[in-house]
């Protein structure tokens, strides 16, 4: 960094959050290799350039295809325009509020309809409904009906005026020592499991991948093929071998999907011919070629192709909704194409397109597309992949359900992830629609697979 502010080095390769915050005013010019996924990151990005009052920043866009050539002139013209990314901002989280509730209690009694009605000041937190403020209130008090039997969990008690007060300095000492909101992205063990039921550890992978899968699922690790079978506490077990096209790995750092913003002008651009003249010539002809063959997609409407190639049928669905929101759509639509009768064998998603292939040529394409893919399918995916149960450790441990200090002793993962597998499954037997379970199917909607943006492409 000083070497940097001093000006003394030629050129500095980092990944675009190096440098966020620091003002490095010696940076003449930015190289963004790869497109930029929206229009505020690129002008973020650009603006480490020549970082003065009195100067213009400067930056190349390296495109490493023919789309991200589309998605690079889009949001140079984006920037142009002055229009930044603006998605609407996300409701606010049921565990945080339980977190907020308990360290109001740790600071001075409260009435619940002052809180609520502080509480709903927040913009998160505007179009609260009175009963899940109510339901997690009865949580942060007592655990709920399924954990009321437990002390543990009761932390709030009323006095006669109907206030709530924390129960006793302890549990004001623990909350301080286990607030914030921030659960750290966890690895987990890839074991090889052999006939004995145990075998070697081949390395880590990050536990966001392995929430995609389904047992059964292969995906390449290590140099072999490998077949998913369980998620044991925070070991992925899996035997050697297995069947149809596996998955790779891919850490989130590198999985920044594209803003609605810049997908809605890369569609616009497509649909406008005369916006071509901006592009290459070998992009112009690739559009060309698609227009003669095909068709392109509109800015409103949703472009789905079907062809044979190499002795399979492929299925090329043009969303333009992100890479997580396809990732997700292509889990649910090889679920409803095996239930269909098309054989899927496996499909990759980029920010662009989605593309299944099939040993059967799909018919019927507008069924496949159908609302109700949001419906069962969409719970029976989440039930069978080990995301909801993921998905619950961390809100436990924001909501405070789980502690992981504790004075002189802190719980490793591996403790927790025990700890928060128990309750789960007792919450599910006992209290399904417990607050805590609402709020876990909600971060995992919304949070890991983009089910906005698919709905809103429905």
């Amino acid at each position: 960094e000083a070497a940097m502010a001093a000006g003394s080095l030629r050129a500095v390769v980092a990944t675009s959050s190096l440098d966020l915050g620091i003002d490095w005013a010696g940076v003449d010019q930015v190289i963004q290799i790869g497109a930029p996924k929206g229009v505020s990151r690129l002008l973020q990005r650009l603006g480490r350039a020549n970082h003065r009052l009195d100067e213009a920043s400067r930056a190349l866009l390296v495109p490493a295809n023919r789309f991200e050539v589309l998605e690079c002139e889009a949001a140079i013209a984006g920037v142009a325009a002055g229009a930044l990314d603006g998605d609407p901002p996300a409701p606010g989280g049921l565990d945080v509020l339980a977190q907020h509730m308990l360290g109001m209690a740790c600071a001075a009694p409260f009435h619940a309809d002052d809180l609520f009605a502080e509480v709903t000041r927040a913009a998160p937190y505007a179009l609260l409904p009175r009963r899940d403020f109510d339901d997690v209130l009865a949580y942060v008090e007592n655990g709920g009906y399924a954990l009321a039997a437990y002390e543990a969990y009761r932390k709030l008690f009323r006095d006669s005026e109907g206030r709530y007060h924390v129960r006793s300095e302890r549990i004001a000492r623990q909350y301080r020592m286990n607030i914030g909101t921030i659960v750290e992205a966890p690895t987990l063990k890839v074991k090889l499991t052999g006939k004995r039921g145990f075998g070697p550890t081949l390395g880590e992978i990050e536990e966001y991948f392995v929430t995609m899968m389904s047992p059964g699922d292969t995906f390449l690790f290590a140099g072999r093929l490998l077949k998913f079978l369980r998620l044991r506490d925070t070991a992925v077990e899996c035997a050697e071998g297995g069947s149809g096209d596996p998955k790779i790995p891919a850490y989130v750092g590198g999985r920044m999907p594209m803003t609605t913003n810049l997908a809605d002008r890369v569609r616009a651009m497509l649909h406008d011919s005369r916006a071509w003249v901006h592009f290459p010539a070998d992009v112009q002809e690739w559009l060309g070629l698609q227009k003669i063959r095909s068709r392109l997609p509109g800015p409103h409407d949703l472009l789905v192709e079907t062809f044979p190639r190499g002795g399979r049928w492929y299925l090329v669905v043009y969303c333009f909704e992100g890479r997580n929101a396809h990732q997700a759509l292509g889990m649910l639509l090889t679920r409803r194409l095996e239930r269909f009768g098309f054989g899927p064998l496996g499909y990759v998603a980029t920010d662009y397109v989605l593309a299944c292939w099939c040993a059967h040529e799909p018919r019927d394409v507008a069924r496949l597309f159908e609302e109700d893919l949001l419906g069962d399918d969409l719970e029976a995916w989440m039930a069978e992949s080990s995301m909801l149960r993921r998905t619950f450790r961390n809100v436990a441990v924001i909501a405070g359900l789980i502690e992981r200090h504790r004075p002189g002793v802190d719980k490793n993962r591996r403790q927790v992830t025990i700890n928060t597998d128990l309750i789960y499954d007792v919450l599910r037997k006992h209290q399904p629609d417990h607050v805590l379970l609402r709020a876990t199917r909600a971060d995992a909607a919304h949070g890991l697979v983009d089910l906005a943006r698919i709905a809103g492409m429905l």
